[in-house]
């Protein structure tokens, strides 16, 4: 997996630094701190006038040192290691004293990027084949970024990997997953089980009908997904919900933890859940939300 975390300066991005650095203790995930920039230099400077002084670069390497406290040192996948002169085999029966170092087994890297913050956060996705972009949000001014507005919601609707906006305020005891069962990836599947691992939150499973003649054709393909995490240890909760109720189901998501969304191409959400409600779930809603694609 390669995810990428979206940074500035705020508070909210140390949580969400925080959050990928214990989902990558489980996944072994390469990731990329992508600190991203607005306002470079007064008008009429170069890009490269822009001050190395600035806050941004700072807080860069302290997510980094963040992110690697959550590992033990001599575990820690991202840590680069040197082990000195080693007596190493060159040719059968002849033995050389080499110095050996050997690298890290996943890549960790810190990035700023200057420029308009949603274009490279998807640039740098789009160039790096991002599967997950984490990004954090503040609550308390409607899931907005410091500046720009409309970073997080302008991601998610135009990100083509899953993205997870990742809401501070909320504990993740519960995971509720609206899936289009016959869709729905196998990386996608693994994701949700991951987080329920990481949060030992309990899982719901939502499947949608547009019928009620379908209500069992629905049931039995729900029924695989149920098999698919059994197997894996877990107990979710499977609902069927009528398309023409899912506003109305969304709506009680200030009492979960996070909302997961299927929202693939030809997803069935695509016919009721356009972007425009999208982003405002994601401002409205006190839970963290992950779309899934």
């Amino acid at each position: 997996m390669r995810i990428l975390v979206a940074i500035d300066e705020k508070p909210y991005s140390a949580h969400a630094v925080s959050e990928v650095a214990r989902l990558a203790a489980n996944t072994w995930a390469n990731v990329i701190l992508l600190g991203v920039q607005a306002k470079i230099a007064p008008p009429g400077a170069a890009s490269r006038d822009w001050p190395t002084s600035h806050p941004l670069p700072s807080a860069v390497r302290t997510y980094r040192e963040t992110f690697l406290k959550h590992f033990k040192e001599d575990e820690c996948p991202y840590v680069q290691r040197e082990f000195g002169y080693e007596l190493i085999e060159v040719r059968k029966g002849v033995w050389e004293e080499l110095y050996v170092a050997k690298s890290a087994r996943k890549d960790l890297k810190t990035l700023i990027r200057i420029g308009n913050p949603v274009k490279e956060i998807l640039a740098e996705a789009e160039e790096e084949q991002i599967d997950l972009i984490v990004l954090g949000c503040d609550n308390a001014r409607g899931c907005e970024w410091e500046e720009p507005s409309g970073v997080p919601q302008k991601v998610v609707n135009n990100a083509t990997c899953s993205v997870l906006v990742a809401k501070e305020e909320k504990e993740v005891n519960r995971i509720v997953c609206c899936l289009d069962h016959d869709l729905v990836s196998q990386q996608s599947l693994e994701m949700i089980n991951q987080l329920v691992t990481l949060h030992k939150a309990k899982l719901e499973i939502v499947g949608l009908t547009e019928a009620e003649e379908l209500k069992v054709e629905v049931e039995k393909k729900m029924d695989a997904i149920l098999r698919y995490y059994t197997a894996r240890g877990l107990e979710p909760w499977i609902e069927i919900v009528e398309l023409d109720s899912f506003d109305a189901f969304i709506s009680q998501g200030a009492k979960w933890g996070l909302m997961a969304l299927w929202m693939g191409k030809k997803s069935i959400l695509e016919k009721v859940f356009p972007k425009g409600k999208v982003a405002k779930l994601i401002k409205g809603s006190d839970s963290s939300v992950l779309i899934l694609r």
